[in-house]
């Protein structure tokens, strides 16, 4: 036996209690009983021993067990895995796990070895279940996309009573939107369809894109925030000027020439009477009036320059549409001394030739000036565009100052003295600089070697083959589960139809005759969908077997029996063959027990606990691999009532 399989599950109570049910390794064990003695809590008790955050152990039971454990083997290595139950809330962060050969469980919770939090005894699971991601240096990390844990495995262990006969939900967990986007993200590695070394590279693509993002984003806001502080301070060092601090603001100076002149307006001795306000505002409005006059000059030549264009363009439409049509001049004999009509004989005819002659090359060559031309004129509009643009980006520019300096003039007014605006003016400055100004310290992104990056990682991964692998995977568990489909009890549309599996955790019916895809809504009744979940799962582990997935060969399902007995009737006890209304359920029944029992066999590694309202007397097979069996009669339950409660 090579998959690992559960030996033991135990529960420890107060006093040295222990509760323990062995199960059957590589074969089919069955547990059977009445309603309310605690058959739904082995699946939560081994689910909160592979690490789930929550303890959803029923009330009584927790209560009355102070830790549960779990024992799996591989056939050559043991691990044991204890945690403590809580009295409620959630689950506890301490575990216990332990690996090695030979191991067997404590009689008491005590007595458990190898205290871990929950995070690190979940790495010690993964390591022994071969869950190769655990041997990533980054295992650590936040991003979780992709990266294998053991708790993506539960979809592929159990087969719980609310999903065995759901219309909706293919796969444990599947219907929780806090769960379903890893447990789709990992399914393709389990599959074995991607391995250790492609599921990294994808995770640190995924992580270089999302730098680049984050980089990029950071960039343009970084370019924004250096355009409205290059705009701030033409506007500051434009106050300043007006009142005399010696530095005129120059528009064609570069962002760190900006800030060195404000730095300097920073030092500036306030007391100073050397230099005496500017009258700035005049400068700048008679700058605005040339730069306006200089606006509507390069307008005029702009639109000029358009209208040539477009003349220009249609000249050569027409002159070139005149010259097709005279095309036919072609077919004439042109060059002799006939008539280019006739062709007789005639001086006549051979002027007219001659004129026509003259005529095609006046228009051919008209034609070719104008294509000659027409770039540069394209050009010469181009650059008057440009130089009117960058005309009316100055327009703008002198306008904010003005409005600066209006501005400035008005603090003027409300400033006792010239030294106090001076004052004024180098504390906005001083803020300026101490608050925006590191915006120009960062440094500009390389953005080349990132990219660069992110080109060979995607050259590694193969998208192509990565597909081509995935198909191949759906392919196989598709055949094995369609095999498996036939071998069970169902009703049309389902009898004789194939199901399309797909490595995102859906499926499709393929009906037999018409071959139409179906969803499973579509297929109708609790048997069919009793059919789809078994013939689905026993597929899927005959693919893990196939390739060697890490996935346990543990497969654990809740009453098959669900859709044989009457809907209205709540059985309390365990009920038989003979409760079911009609004998075809009887055989359905009984087809089903059969297949689970034969495939079981078939596989190597393969072990099913089978939990049952039912009890097949007559079946040799299922009496025999009956371990625990809780009825009316004999009392038993999963906690005996005679166990304490805790007293916490």
């Amino acid at each position: 036996m090579s998959r690992w399989n559960i030996v033991q599950v135990a529960f420890y109570g107060l006093g040295e209690r222990r509760r323990t049910l062995d199960l059957r390794p590589n074969s089919v064990a069955i547990l059977t009983g009445r309603s309310g003695t605690g058959k739904s809590a082995i699946i939560a008790a081994i689910d909160y021993c592979l690490g789930s955050r929550r303890c959803e152990l029923p009330y009584y039971v927790r209560r009355r067990t102070v830790g549960v454990a779990v024992h799996w083997t591989n056939g050559e290595t043991d691990v044991l895995v204890g945690r403590v139950v809580p009295d409620e809330g959630q689950g506890t962060e301490k575990m216990f796990v332990q690996t090695g050969a030979s191991l067997e469980l404590p009689g008491t919770f005590d007595n458990m070895q190898g205290p871990a939090p929950r995070a690190t005894a979940r790495k010690v699971i993964e390591r022994a279940f071969k869950i190769a991601d655990v041997e990533d240096a980054d295992a650590d990390e936040k991003w979780t996309v992709g990266k294998a844990t053991i708790r993506h495995v539960t979809p592929y262990l159990y087969l719980t009573s609310d999903v065995i006969i759901s219309n909706s939900t293919v796969l444990h967990d599947f219907d929780d939107p806090d769960k379903v986007r890893d447990l789709k993200a990992t399914m393709p590695y389990f599959l074995k369809a991607i391995d250790q070394e492609t599921v990294l590279t994808q995770r640190k693509l995924r992580q270089l894109e999302a730098t680049y993002s984050r980089l990029e984003r950071q960039s343009k806001s970084q370019q924004k925030s250096r355009s409205l502080i290059t705009a701030r301070a033409l506007a500051l060092l434009t106050q300043s000027t007006s009142l005399g601090f010696g530095i005129e603001p120059q528009p064609e100076a570069t962002e760190q020439e900006l800030i060195a002149m404000l730095s300097q307006i920073s030092n500036f001795d306030i007391t100073r009477t050397d230099v005496q306000p500017g009258d700035q505002l005049s400068a700048l409005e008679d700058e605005r009036k040339l730069t306006l006059r200089l606006a509507a000059s390069k307008r005029e030549e702009r639109n000029a320059l358009r209208a040539l264009v477009r003349d220009s363009s249609g000249f050569e439409t027409t002159v070139s549409g005149q010259y097709q049509k005279l095309g036919l001049a072609d077919h004439l004999n042109l060059d002799g001394t006939n008539c280019p009509v006739c062709q007789n004989p005639s001086d006549v005819g051979n002027e007219i030739a001659k004129q026509i002659s003259s005529s095609l090359m006046l228009i051919e060559n008209e034609v070719a000036s104008v294509q000659q031309v027409a770039p540069e004129l394209i050009d010469q509009l181009d650059q008057a565009e440009t130089e009117l643009k960058s005309t009316n980006l100055r327009i703008q520019e002198i306008e904010r100052q003005i409005r600066s300096v209006i501005q400035q003039n008005e603090a003027l007014k409300k400033a006792d003295d010239l030294t106090q605006a001076r004052a004024m003016t180098i504390g906005r400055v001083e803020q300026f600089l101490e608050t925006t100004v590191e915006d120009f310290q960062l440094p500009i992104i390389n953005f080349g070697d990132l990219i660069s990056q992110i080109e060979n990682l995607r050259d590694l991964v193969d998208p192509q083959a990565l597909r081509d692998r995935i198909a191949y995977a759906e392919s196989m568990v598709s055949n094995y589960a369609s095999e498996m489909l036939s071998k069970l009890p169902s009703t049309e549309p389902l009898t004789g139809a194939r199901i399309q599996f797909f490595a995102d955790g859906h499926i499709s019916v393929v009906e037999a005759e018409r071959q139409r895809h179906l969803s499973m809504v579509e297929v109708g009744s609790d048997q069919n969908y009793l059919a789809i979940h078994l013939a689905l799962l026993f597929g899927l582990h005959k693919h893990f077997e196939q390739v060697s997935s890490p996935i346990p060969g543990l497969l654990v399902i809740d009453q098959i029996s669900r859709p044989y007995y009457p809907k209205d009737e709540k059985a309390r006890d365990e009920r038989g063959l003979d409760d079911m209304k009609d004998d075809d359920d009887r055989r359905a029944m009984g087809q089903i027990v059969d297949f689970i029992f034969d495939e079981t066999a078939r596989a190597n590694g393969l072990q099913v606990l089978l939990i049952e309202h039912a009890y097949m007397a007559n079946d040799e097979r299922y009496v025999e691999a009956t371990v625990e069996r809780w009825t009316k009669d004999n009392g038993k339950k999963l906690i005996p009532d005679d166990w304490p409660e805790r007293s916490e």
